[in-house]
């Protein structure tokens, strides 16, 4: 897969960085002195981290060189590491807090991963985790139904592997095996996009780009963009105002140590 736009990524960036903002007031941890913020993509939720404990050490890390590059350039006050979540990150020490935020669902091996990143607290740390889990909603499946069409089924006969969409089960039941001080709950946030146009621009930063990034050439990468905005205006009906909303189901748990 082609490496990550940081420009496409934030273009919402307040949707993007709410559920951050959500998580963090959750925590409860008054004093932590070391923080790792797994998958931090641009920065925008570290930089969460870094408002409320503003004393603490903190890093970021994520196997995106353009990423970390965005991440280095607009919030110089946080450490940045170019790494991969999947390698072993024992030499990085120990942490109060190991957070990640809508970065799991690109990762492999979460039975090893999650109790991996767990193991990486300080007694009495937290891990704190949110996941986007829409498998089920149309700008999703919406896109299950075009790579199958007779027009884009060539490109996909292996469809991309990422992103996973697994429910909130799934992580209790990887996380109950560590500790029974656990949080767990679910959120939809209704994002207001201008058009349908803006849910395409929404969805290209993240979801859409690994199927994109199967089709070689850039005027049929558009034909895709375009009819996918077909499908997804059949799914989510325009507002009196003109407005389209768009649910968007996110996952989040707490373990402590």
């Amino acid at each position: 897969m082609a490496d990550w736009q940081p420009k496409q990524y934030l273009k919402y960036e307040n949707e993007r960085t709410q559920p951050s903002i959500d998580l963090v007031n959750r925590i409860n941890h008054e004093n932590p002195t070391r923080i790792i913020d797994i998958g931090c993509g641009p920065g925008n939720s570290t930089a969460i981290l870094k408002k409320r404990w503003q004393g603490a050490n903190i890093y970021g890390l994520d196997n995106s060189k353009n990423m970390i590059q965005k991440a280095q350039t607009d919030f110089t006050d946080i450490h940045w590491l170019l790494m991969s979540a999947n390698d072993d990150l024992s030499s990085l020490g120990q942490f109060d807090i190991v957070f990640t935020n809508a970065a799991l669902q690109w990762m492999p091996e979460h039975e090893t991963l999650i109790p991996n990143m767990y193991k990486m607290l300080n007694e009495g740390g937290v891990l704190a985790a949110q996941v986007p889990y829409v498998r089920y909603l149309p700008i999703y499946s919406s896109i299950q139904v075009l790579i199958k069409t007779e027009k884009w089924s060539e490109y996909f006969i292996c469809p991309p592997l990422y992103p996973k969409h697994y429910t909130y089960e799934h992580y209790y039941n990887i996380i109950c095996g560590l500790t029974d001080k656990i949080e767990i709950w679910q959120t939809d946030y209704i994002h207001i996009m201008p058009d349908h146009e803006g849910i395409v621009e929404w969805y290209k930063g993240t979801g859409l780009r690994p199927f994109m990034d199967m089709i070689p050439d850039e005027k049929k990468r558009l034909d895709f963009c375009n009819d996918y905005k077909q499908l997804v205006s059949k799914k989510y009906p325009v507002e009196k105002n003109g407005n389209v909303l768009l649910p968007f189901t996110r996952i989040f748990f707490i373990a402590y140590k």
